[in-house]
């Protein structure tokens, strides 16, 4: 049993269920039964039912599942494709994400964004006037802000000023609303979450033992911390970010907000603030929580009940015939890989979507990788014992449909390889045993616990002063115990089952910027392909970007074995390097289609420092 244990009456969730084709276009709606809006609340199991409708939303295949994945992360400068691809809607992610407004996959995140929202906006609207008793009611309304919460986190990390409906439009005249400063989304969202923190139902054990994957309060204070963090981050950089403050003085003068944020309604006044509420989050939820860390290669093992509901996820994005698909696995997954029911069908979109070569040999340099030995892979890392890198990454399988065997890079021999299939990894984690090409049902984990441990980390390394001080120990403290739990090492009196990656120590850094390094990569070391990359490269500023990822990236892909890549796969494209054009791809633009038919939006603005 899965999620659509939770709710009996799937018919009437999606009855009356009203989605914007665009936010400003039209409201569009299909409903599936004659029931009328005003019977579909009067009862706990119809609140249920709806309810289950804005999670159904979640699992657009635009978003999380799908095609936020392809089109947005490709942009972070550590995701790639199995081919070259030449169309203008793909060239843009070799920018890291300076986008045209007219591209086809911007508008479809959009709509399915928004599709989402309006759906949890219609349920809050329907509330207050439903007989059912005003304790449940509460319990609804705050899982409702949560789901919309993360749509809109979604949203203001994507777009930045973005249009806000806290109810659902019932006229065109309502839908035709101006983009809020991105600075009051954020504290939107920071409202939605925290009404949820403390009307979500609190009893995840009785959650887990009824097998439904819905999240507990918990889960708002954990996606809290998130938040906090990249509000912390984007205000360490504001002089290379996406804003322009001075622009401030002329736009007041208007009667508009200023480009520079203000966070002061969220008791944020600077980047300090902003990380420590980060770390006192997500520590709370480490200390208090309900949750705990379990094996990694059970994280994304699926073959046992108990994969399903584990300790250690926050929130999942399920997958069954009622909730949707994961087409993750059918853009990760090589052609019939072995443990799957994939014997004979044949989907041209299989292993599409890649991790960069770059990433890798960051991801082995930082679990303790060795270097190759042989004549074509001496300069690059090859291998390493951290279990994390099995689990993510397929280097070598058997095809059912062959018998053939097949190595990737950086498997030896297979670093010069023209061949675009064999050019990089596969990624293992959306590999589950129903998988047949056209269906996978291995859970998305939105949020899970590890990433709370890596939230503490980052926030306490950003308030440390000195190499040594009380917050670098802390966020080694905290960056440690998920290097400990991938060798295997979960509970007290564990043995380590692998050597790598060791522990981190103070004298292992010459700079405070050190650990913030080895902090991203290790998010990168366990949490590939969970959808974080675009967020992780883009929220510290053009200056990092261009120093972090462009000219390192750039640098490795100038090494004479990479070049015989160069006309048969992505991974040798040189990144910008330029700043201000790096600019540009912190955001991505409002597409066209919003533009073009909200008439609150005079202009697209694509790029507020311009």
């Amino acid at each position: 049993m899965k999620m659509k244990a939770i709710f009996k009456f799937l018919a009437v969730a999606l009855a009356s269920l009203t989605a914007f084709s665009s936010c400003a276009g039209f409201l569009d709606e299909n409903p599936t039964t004659s029931l009328s809006e005003s019977t579909v609340y009067t009862t706990e199991e119809a609140l249920d039912a709806q309810l289950y409708g804005c999670y159904q939303g979640l699992h657009n295949s635009a978003l999380w599942k799908g095609y936020m994945t392809e089109f947005l992360h490709i942009s972070s400068g550590l995701v790639s494709w199995k081919n070259q691809r030449t169309t203008d809607d793909w060239l843009d992610a070799l920018t890291l994400g300076k986008y045209s407004t007219s591209r086809y996959g911007n508008n479809d995140i959009w709509k399915a964004v928004y599709a989402g929202i309006n759906r949890c906006n219609r349920l809050l609207d329907n509330l207050p006037a439903s007989p059912v008793n005003d304790g449940y009611k509460t319990e609804i309304e705050a899982e409702t802000k949560f789901l919309r919460a993360l749509l809109y986190y979604a949203a203001v990390r994507i777009w930045g000023d973005v249009p806000v409906f806290t109810t659902s439009p019932t006229s065109v005249e309502e839908v035709n609303t101006p983009r809020m400063a991105w600075y009051k989304v954020y504290a939107q969202v920071i409202s939605d979450l925290e009404f949820a923190e403390k009307n979500m139902r609190s009893d995840y054990a009785a959650i887990q033992a009824e097998e439904l994957s819905r999240p507990c309060n918990w889960a708002a204070t954990a996606v809290k911390s998130s938040v906090y963090l990249t509000i912390g981050s984007l205000l360490a950089h504001p002089d290379d970010n996406f804003w322009d403050s001075s622009k401030d003085a002329a736009l007041i003068a208007e009667g508009k907000d200023p480009r520079s944020p203000d966070f002061s309604s969220i008791g944020i006044r600077s980047a300090a603030d902003a990380f420590k509420k980060a770390y006192d989050t997500a520590v709370d939820v480490i200390d208090n929580g309900p949750y705990s860390l379990i094996r990694y290669k059970n994280l994304f093992r699926w073959t046992e009940h108990e994969d399903w509901f584990n300790s250690e996820a926050i929130f999942v994005l399920t997958s069954s015939n009622t909730s949707g698909t994961n087409y993750n696995s059918t853009r990760m997954l090589p052609p019939f890989p072995a443990g799957t029911a994939n014997f004979k069908t044949v989907n041209s979109n299989y292993g599409r979507i890649r991790p960069s070569r770059f990433n890798i040999e960051n991801i082995l340099k930082h679990s303790n990788g060795t270097l190759g030995t042989g004549s074509d892979n001496s300069e690059v890392y090859a291998a390493t014992e951290d279990p994390r890198f099995g689990a993510t990454f397929i280097t070598y399988y058997i095809r059912q449909d062959n018998n053939k065997p097949l190595n990737t890079y950086p498997k030896p021999g297979y670093v010069n390889t023209r061949s675009g299939n064999y050019a990089t990894p596969y990624c293992r984690k959306y590999l589950d045993p129903t998988y047949d090409v056209t269906n996978g049902k291995a859970d998305f984990y939105y949020m899970r616990l590890a990433e709370v441990y890596l939230i503490a980390a980052e926030a306490a390394a950003s308030l440390s002063s000195a190499i040594g001080d009380s917050y670098f120990e802390l966020s080694l403290k905290y960056l440690n115990r998920i290097r400990q739990r991938a060798r295997g090492i979960v509970n007290d009196g564990d043995i380590a089952s692998s050597d790598a990656p060791s522990d981190y120590y103070a004298s292992d850094f010459t700079s405070l910027e050190d650990l913030l390094d080895a902090i991203f990569w290790e998010r990168q070391c366990e949490l590939s392909f969970e959808g974080h990359e675009f967020f992780d490269t883009h929220r510290y500023g053009s200056t990092w970007l261009k120093e972090k990822i462009a000219e390192p990236h750039n640098l490795f892909m100038s090494y004479d074995f990479n070049q015989l890549l160069f006309e048969y796969t992505y991974n040798n494209t040189y990144y910008p390097t330029d700043k201000d054009e790096l600019r540009k791809s912190l955001l991505v633009p409002v597409p066209e289609i919003e533009v073009r038919l909200n008439q609150a939006i005079t202009g697209n603005n694509d790029f507020y420092w311009q």
